[in-house]
């Protein structure tokens, strides 16, 4: 979806639009030059600088005034943004196939904000998919009732039974993850995306577990892309950011929403993002060779009782995430159930006795990691609730990362090993 930048799309989203110079060009490509040297000078520098300011001055009021109603290009305070956040976003924009990008503080800020800005108020109905991030899920659930929004949560895999909800409901808003958390069903977004516009609905696709390595909503009609960065889009678990791409004609209210609920991504962490895509494509070609393998391994270990991953030909998806995805692989993130360990006990024995693999409640980093939902990232649902998910304490989320293979592999081998001795 190249970005035409005219005079009708007005300042602020212009330089937060895809780069036209690389909206053609490979995926590595993009990861090392969209967005980069935009603001050309007698010299640049090989990276993005940080503008640490918090207000940016100008010779005259009246150029100061000009920007700050983007009446000509610059910028005025950081809440409304900054040239390094700028490059981030022009970069995202071009990476993920949309016409303009927000830099948010979190994953979680970026759903919010598309939430808010178009589901939300008493005439707005959110339709989500209730295999999601367990926080995405209290706050659909719990938060935006209280300020009044009205919210559905349901299963999105049964397509016939979703068509029937949205011709019945009306939503304004449709949710989902292409992947989800924690179980990594693959959600046939494209067929999604369509009964939503024919339902009169925004889609909203969270695309963190893909990528756009994997699958660029947008090329399938989604509204919204959002991306938590702090997962594979930046990868070394050093930020905490996160991002919201749109067509332009939805920009304006997205960005003024955002300015008030003051989200905004922050300089600093806006390079280090910048800083991790340049070695994102890479990164992501490892991620998904080593979860493959890894995935196989464990679903032929007799101390695996199941698992989930999209390139399994056992995978309930397998066919969707073949003809959806890039044929690039199917993603680094994996689910496993451990036979017979059925107590808080014995799933701590097993992560405790890993040695490389860490615990951890995030994912995409370079270093593998592991985490038991039912006590983390989904720990305030009930047992009931839990098992209507199909998430019990032995179900495992892994994020597979850089190391060699057959170290993973050990890993996982010894601590089962060490889980049966009890």
């Amino acid at each position: 979806m190249a970005h035409v930048e005219d005079s009708s799309t007005p300042m602020h989203a212009r330089v937060r639009a895809a780069d036209t110079r690389y909206v053609d060009k490979g995926i590595g490509t993009q990861c090392l030059h969209a967005g980069e040297l935009w603001e050309k000078q007698d010299f640049w520098s090989s990276s993005a600088p940080i503008y640490n300011g918090t207000v940016f001055f100008y010779d005259t009021v009246q150029e100061r005034e000009d920007a700050v109603y983007n009446r000509r290009p610059g910028y005025s305070y950081s809440r409304n943004g900054s040239p390094t956040l700028a490059t981030l976003e022009r970069a995202l924009s071009t990476l993920e196939g949309v016409e303009v990008t927000k830099g948010c503080g979190s994953g979680m800020a970026a759903s919010h904000l598309a939430m808010v800005a178009f589901g939300g108020g008493q005439d707005g109905l959110i339709l989500c998919s209730s295999d999601v991030y367990g926080s995405v899920t209290t706050m659909v659930r719990d938060v935006l009732p209280e300020l009044g929004s009205r919210t559905i949560l349901m299963d999105f895999t049964d397509l016939n039974r979703l068509e029937d909800v949205m011709h019945a409901q009306k939503p304004s808003l449709v949710y989902f993850e292409a992947v989800t958390n924690p179980l990594t069903k693959v959600l046939d977004a494209p067929a999604i995306i369509e009964l939503a516009h024919r339902c009169g609905a925004l889609a909203v696709v969270d695309n963190t577990f893909t990528t756009p390595y994997l699958l660029k909503p947008a090329e399938h009609g989604a509204d919204f892309v959002s991306n938590s960065l702090s997962k594979f889009l930046n990868g070394h678990a050093d930020v905490l950011a996160g991002s919201i791409g749109c067509a332009a004609g939805h920009y304006d209210r997205l960005h003024n929403i955002h300015l008030q609920l003051g989200a905004t991504l922050a300089a600093n962490e806006a390079w280090l993002c910048l800083r991790g895509l340049k070695t994102f494509h890479l990164r992501m070609e490892r991620h998904c060779s080593n979860a493959l393998a890894v995935a196989s391994y464990l679903e032929g270990h007799p101390s695996i009782a199941r698992v989930r991953y999209p390139g399994l030909a056992s995978h309930p998806q397998h066919d969707i995430a073949r003809r959806i995805f890039q044929p690039r692989g199917f993603g680094a993130m994996l689910s496993f159930d451990v036979a017979g360990c059925d107590t808080v006990q014995k799933a701590y024995r097993f992560m405790d006795a890993l040695k490389m693999v860490m615990a951890s409640s995030s994912l995409g980093d370079v270093y593998s990691v592991i985490v038991n939902p039912a006590r983390s990232t989904h720990h305030w649902f009930d047992e009931r609730e839990l098992a209507a998910l199909g998430i019990g304490i032995g179900t495992f989320r892994m994020s597979v990362g850089l190391e060699d293979l057959e170290d993973i592999k050990e890993d996982l081998d010894q601590a089962l090993r060490t889980y049966q001795a009890g």
